[in-house]
């Protein structure tokens, strides 16, 4: 074990859990007014954003809320239920990921920090059980505040009562962590599973007698 890292904090979506947006966007369009598609695109995408999203994902819009807004700005026609189910839809398992934070799990205490709405969390943990790992979490819309945003680590840090040298944290945005090395916690980047796997070996290694 490192001689200061005792801790491991996970993204989830784009690093333990695959995200699918585009399939997602498939969906959803034909129950959108066609002559407001790219606003759908701008909640499910990661860039040009829908400000609702980093409201939603704050915690200061609830899912309902969230819905209206999509429906007022998209035209969308389909149900809450329907919208619900879309959005759960867009996660698919990145097996060698999950298999090495369990694998790391057997030693340090694994944490979820991810940037998310009610809707996915804690639902994500029953859609898939191999996440159960996870000795907490901390998710954005729970602690008011999303990544890559100060508060969101000073929160995340105090949620599961952390100081930033413990941490080591994986995230697959650039600003995201930016954001955590920005608060004093040791980052690697995902990029791709053999790749990030080999950086945290790499990083929990060193400093091992």
């Amino acid at each position: 074990m490192s001689s200061t890292i005792t801790s491991v904090a996970f993204d989830l979506g784009g690093v333990l859990v695959h995200l699918n947006y585009l399939e997602s966007i498939r969906k959803i369009l034909p129950l959108c007014d066609q002559q407001r598609a790219v606003c759908s695109e701008r909640f499910f995408g990661l860039i040009g954003r829908d400000p609702s999203m980093a409201q939603y994902e704050s915690g200061q819009l609830s899912t309902r809320e969230f819905y209206n807004r999509f429906v007022m700005q998209t035209g969308y026609r389909g149900t809450l239920e329907d919208f619900r189910e879309t959005w759960q839809g867009i996660f698919s398992e990145n097996t060698p990921m999950i298999d090495f934070a369990q694998e790391l799990a057997q030693t340090y205490p694994v944490y979820a920090w991810s940037n998310a709405g009610e809707m996915h969390v804690p639902w994500i943990y029953e859609r898939f059980p191999a996440l159960g790992f996870f000795t907490g979490d901390a998710i954005s819309c729970y602690l008011g505040a999303v990544k890559p945003n100060h508060a969101f680590y000073e929160r995340a840090l105090a949620k599961c009562a952390l100081r930033p040298e413990q941490v080591l944290f994986v995230d697959d945005r650039p600003e995201n962590v930016e954001g955590a090395r920005a608060a004093g916690i040791t980052t690697v980047q995902y990029t791709d599973t053999v790749a990030t796997i080999a950086a945290l070996r790499a990083v929990l290694n060193h400093g091992k007698a």
